[in-house]
């Protein structure tokens, strides 16, 4: 009975289970206590006991942690019309929670033993897990008890049978019903809901396309600290998409957002302070709020981080720094940040040159189909002086500089300059150029390595 002991920490004293008693102890963070008082109860048909039981076995508070008894204690209680538990247990198998990992120690445990006695090892698995490791996803009951919990007015499960129904999950997509069910929630004051409910007038996803109902479900939200319908908002009046475009009321609510620690929201400001739109003109606060995003990952922070060091834009230019966060930006394939950084290695701008790996940023950049690159290139390659020199290269690059231009002057010198190059080139040379543009018509990330 070893694994009864670890499972249940039931009292050795023989006073009368309190729910009450138990409670306080919970809030003191005495959960073996809240366990010695709880599950006497839970056991005896006490539907909130039965509930906070699963509570606890879910956060292996007082209790080892156990997935299978969180969802058998919220059975109990959600077959006694337990509203909470009822949406638990739907959470549950909506997310599979507890389903086996190789990592879990009972799961290594069980591997371990069943290699050389695999009937002990099922028998004292069912002794130690008798309700088992957890649960697998199951959609179907999933949906079932989230029915439950909703219909009885439970708002977090009224979003949850809107997103089931906005992505068609264990019933037809229908974004109708999904938005009658978001707006249960929403009247409520649920603040993911309203944001799901202003998307779908945003978007006339199963309603008519309504700015004025988008912004104002937004609006709610976002007086709450919704954070991402403070960052709708902040869009919807930067742009004027279907309000009157207001900068001033943009860079509010960017603010309230940047505020929160949201990568886009702190890069948007970082913007409008650069622009002076909404904003006084400081490139200061621009540097900032970049920092603060590019730090999180964000890649178009990093890319304006590496503009504002190389043009010093917010004090002396630092080409160093300015390459750490184009390199950062370019690795995530900001084709920018590739060709800046690119030509800072070609010319050595805050360092000696790098020509291989200038190269090589131009060439990923130029495989993505930016002209300026496949320019640069050419100029790299045509230049006798350089050590780069490769006609061939300068006149491949040159002529596909030209293919991705618009007709006129631009165009027209860059096919002077191939044409020019064209001249030194042998027949077999020509012919070489031609197998190159024609490998990058059928591959052009090709180029990035050739």
């Amino acid at each position: 009975m070893f694994g009864n002991l670890l499972k249940r920490s039931k009292s050795t004293t023989s006073r009368k289970p309190d729910f009450q008693r138990g409670l306080a102890a919970f809030e003191a963070e005495d959960y073996a206590a809240a366990v010695a008082d709880w599950m006497p109860l839970a056991e005896r048909g006490h539907a909130e006991a039965q509930y906070r039981m699963g509570q606890l076995y879910a956060r292996g508070q007082g209790v080892v942690r156990d997935f299978g008894d969180a969802a058998h204690w919220f059975r109990k209680a959600a077959e006694q019309g337990h509203v909470e538990a009822q949406f638990s247990l739907g959470l549950c198998y909506a997310n599979g929670e507890g389903a086996p990992q190789d990592s879990a120690l009972p799961v290594r445990w069980y591997k371990t033993v069943a290699k050389t006695n695999p009937a002990a090892a099922e028998a004292n698995l069912a002794l130690l897990y008798p309700n088992g490791l957890g649960i697998g996803p199951d959609i179907s009951q999933a949906l079932h008890w989230y029915r439950l919990a909703a219909e009885a007015g439970h708002a977090e499960a009224q979003h949850h049978m809107g997103l089931l129904n906005a992505f068609g999950q264990g019933v037809p997509q229908d974004h109708a019903a999904a938005a009658a069910w978001y707006r249960m929630s929403a009247e409520q004051g649920y603040a993911v809901a309203q944001h799901a409910l202003a998307s779908l007038y945003a978007n006339g996803q199963g309603v008519e396309r309504d700015m004025s109902q988008a912004v104002a479900w937004y609006g709610r939200a976002a007086e709450q600290g919704f954070v991402n319908s403070q960052l709708a908002l902040a869009i919807i009046y930067e742009h004027g998409s279907g309000v009157e475009a207001d900068p001033a009321r943009a860079a509010g609510f960017y603010r309230q957002a940047a505020e929160q620690g949201h990568p886009v929201a702190q890069v948007n400001l970082g913007l409008l302070y650069a622009r002076g739109h909404g904003v006084p003109q400081d490139y200061r606060e621009t540097l900032k709020w970049c920092r603060l995003s590019a730090e999180q990952g964000n890649v178009n922070a990093q890319f304006n981080l590496g503009l504002i060091h190389s043009n010093g834009l917010a004090g002396a230019p630092d080409h160093a720094e300015a390459a750490v966060w184009y390199r950062k930006a370019a690795m995530q394939g900001n084709v920018g940040a590739q060709v800046n950084l690119g030509l800072m290695l070609v010319h050595g701008w805050g360092g000696r040159p790098e020509l291989v790996e200038g190269v090589d940023w131009l060439r990923k950049a130029a495989a993505q189909g930016h002209t300026g690159a496949m320019t640069n290139l050419g100029a790299l390659y045509a230049n006798r002086d350089g050590k780069a020199y490769n006609p061939i290269q300068g006149y491949v690059w040159y002529i596909m500089a030209a293919a991705t231009t618009q007709p006129g002057p631009d165009r027209d010198a860059l096919e002077a300059k191939a044409h020019e190059l064209g001249g030194v080139l042998t027949s077999e040379d020509r012919h070489k150029a031609q197998v190159i543009m024609e490998d990058w018509k059928k591959n052009p990330k090709l180029m990035a390595t050739g």
